[in-house]
């Protein structure tokens, strides 16, 4: 056994031992909160200079960061400076934290970023939900943006990974139809129209986008009517009347898309002033 190696191992011996006192004190006496973040703090950097002098005790590096974590989450919540709506923010950005820092070691460890990620979008959930930010209606739009962010993500970073624009689709389009729900503003039939238009509005942009895939116009207009259908069917007359202005100001605006220039011919002249010339 190298020196290094029976260092860490009287560290770790060395800590269980205090904490282990520590706890039987704790027993018979009520310690103050600012023994254990002194304990806490030294057990950590103690550690942190032991990694330092010998890089291959990794557990050393978890083990000191966990310590010096939970000693700054007692100080925190000492001086109080810390609410205990954000104890589980904390508590999450701190697991988080090693994640993103392995990754920016070393970037092809990417899939780190996916714990790291959930992490951070709980660890900001939380306290919005906890200070009344964060309705109940809204709660299920959070979760699903937030799914659906990183497709946006991995989409804009290479453009032909369009692919991820399906399911980023899809996640958006629920995420948006559900408080609309939990509120009242989509009930019965116009349920239906909100999902036939969201299926038909990528259809739409395909042909948009190349207006050689015409056939995209085919099912777009088909669930486009149909959902139309559903909305006249529950809407009254007024919304009738917008509906009809949605739908002309569309046709115009595919016109605009579709419609070639047609090349300008001169006037040919009358045939006796063409002799006369």
């Amino acid at each position: 056994m190298n020196t290094q190696s029976r260092m860490s191992g009287l560290v770790l011996g060395g800590l269980l031992i205090v904490f282990g006192i520590l706890a039987l004190i704790e027993t018979q006496v009520d310690l103050s909160a600012w023994v254990w973040v002194v304990v806490l703090t030294v057990g950590g950097l103690g550690g942190l200079a032991i990694y330092a002098a010998d890089r291959s005790e990794k557990w050393l590096l978890f083990t000191s960061y966990a310590m010096l974590a939970v000693a700054g989450l007692i100080a925190l919540l000492e001086l109080g400076l810390l609410n205990d709506s954000f104890v589980a923010t904390y508590v999450l950005f701190a697991i988080a934290l090693p994640f993103l820092v392995v990754f920016l070691s070393n970037r092809e460890k990417w899939g780190l970023l996916i714990p790291a990620y959930v992490l951070l979008v709980i660890g900001v959930m939380v306290p919005l939900i906890e200070m009344d930010l964060l309705e109940d209606a809204w709660i299920a739009t959070y979760v699903m943006l937030a799914i659906a962010l990183p497709f946006f993500v991995a989409f804009l970073n290479n453009r032909k990974n369009w692919g991820f624009l399906i399911p980023a689709y899809v996640l958006t389009a629920i995420g948006v139809m559900v408080p609309l729900i939990e509120l009242r503003v989509l009930e019965d039939t116009l349920i239906a129209t909100y999902v036939m238009l969201a299926i038909a509005i990528p259809f739409f942009v395909v042909y948009l986008v190349n207006t050689k895939h015409w056939w995209a116009l085919i099912p777009g207009g088909i669930l486009a009517v149909i959902g139309l259908g559903f909305l006249i069917a529950e809407a009254s007359v007024e919304f009738i009347f917008a509906a009809a202005l949605i739908v002309a100001g569309i046709i115009i605006l595919v016109r605009q898309f579709t419609k070639k220039d047609e090349p300008v011919q001169l006037e040919e002249l009358p045939e006796e002033e063409t002799q006369d010339a």
